[in-house]
């Protein structure tokens, strides 16, 4: 288990979080802002209006509304559990936090995966862990993540297709293929990180990349890194994050999986409540495209290509326009929309709740 220093204990005071340039700030404004447009242009691109949208999940009432939230916040458990599992000594309040957190932003933002890697690294280095820890860490619950959607997804669209599930979709097959493509990019990438040889290749990616982002934006002190001193890096994490696999697969596979299966009930929850009575294998299948596309970096979680990718599957499968849509933005709504004021709240509390004891220190000093 990792070494985390006891609170109280003596220690250096944790880096200085860098601000968001200004152009990364309006980057978003503007993509979040064409992600909504988008979005309220999906009715009259389906042939249906928002009244009718409305009048899908008009019904619904207290009881549900706590059903659906006991479903979103059973998959946040999960989720936190593949954080605890994948982070030794990591308390399961702030695995919930650093999840809530993280998905706040990467929900707001356009590529706020990245975005928020780089808050809950802030984070952790506050709760004293090291350097390395968080970099196996974050490799280590990302690689689960994306492992546990692929495993869901692609079974569940091969199982479609195969009964039929989507039989008007256009381009079904090429969708196949497509995703077949992505996992066939996935293993190659995987088995570059388990030999030594592809470890150097990418290590020397990694240092060209560094230098180039030296020359087009200089730091007050840059950064010098080698190809060889980037391998050693790499092969270090890898080391910790191979140990780690081995030791709490079991664990994490539970996890994800769990994971990922509440997420899909609550889409077939979702889509039941608003009046969309479609074969559970084409539930599943407008759940996978759904996970995939929300994966694309263009806009916050995929907004406006998620929804498209789903509907789409649940139309051309002979679902109606508006409870369809209904259906599936209230599962987004679930899903991404409220773990932005949430996960913000969180946030605040937890910052807030910092920064009370660091004042009431410097009021009992002499």
């Amino acid at each position: 288990m990792q070494a985390i220093e006891q609170r109280g204990a003596t220690r250096t005071a944790p880096p200085a979080t860098p601000a968001l340039p200004p152009s990364r700030i309006a980057l978003g404004l503007a993509t979040t802002a064409g992600a909504l447009v988008a979005i309220a242009l999906l009715p009259r691109l389906l042939g249906t209006t928002w009244r009718d949208v409305q009048g899908a999940v008009g019904h619904l009432g207290g009881p549900d509304v706590v059903g659906l939230l006991a479903l979103w916040f059973a998959g946040l458990c999960c989720c936190s559990a593949v954080l605890t599992g994948s982070l030794p000594g990591l308390s399961h309040a702030r695995a919930l936090l650093l999840n809530l957190s993280g998905s706040a932003v990467s929900g707001a933002v356009p590529l706020g995966g990245a975005l928020g890697v780089w808050l809950n690294t802030s984070m952790l280095r506050r709760w004293s862990f090291r350097g390395r820890d968080i970099a196996s860490f974050t490799v280590t619950s990302n690689v689960v993540d994306v492992a546990g959607k692929l495993v869901f997804a692609v079974p569940a669209l091969a199982v479609a297709l195969a009964a039929g599930g989507v039989p008007q979709v256009h381009a079904a097959g090429g969708w196949a293929w497509a995703l077949g493509a992505g996992g066939a990019v996935a293993v190659t990438a995987a088995a570059l990180c388990c030999r030594d040889a592809g470890l150097r290749h990418l290590a020397a990616a990694a240092a060209l990349a560094v230098r180039l982002r030296e020359r087009l934006r200089p730091r007050p002190e840059p950064v010098a890194l080698s190809r060889d001193a980037v391998a050693q890096r790499l092969a270090d994490v890898r080391g910790r994050v191979g140990d780690r696999l081995r030791r709490a697969w079991p664990r994490l596979t539970a996890a994800v999986l769990g994971y990922v299966a509440l997420q899909a009930l609550l889409a077939l929850v979702c889509l039941r409540l608003a009046g969309v009575a479609l074969p559970v294998t084409t539930v599943l299948a407008a759940f996978a495209l759904d996970r995939i596309a929300s994966m694309l970096p263009v806009t916050p979680s995929g907004a406006g290509f998620a929804e498209a990718a789903a509907c789409t599957v649940l139309l051309g499968a002979g679902g109606a326009a508006a409870p369809v849509l209904a259906g599936v933005l209230l599962y987004r709504l679930l899903l991404v929309v409220l773990e932005v004021p949430v996960g913000a709240l969180a946030l605040g509390g937890w910052l807030l709740a910092g920064r009370v004891p660091a004042a009431a220190r410097r009021g009992r000093r002499p």
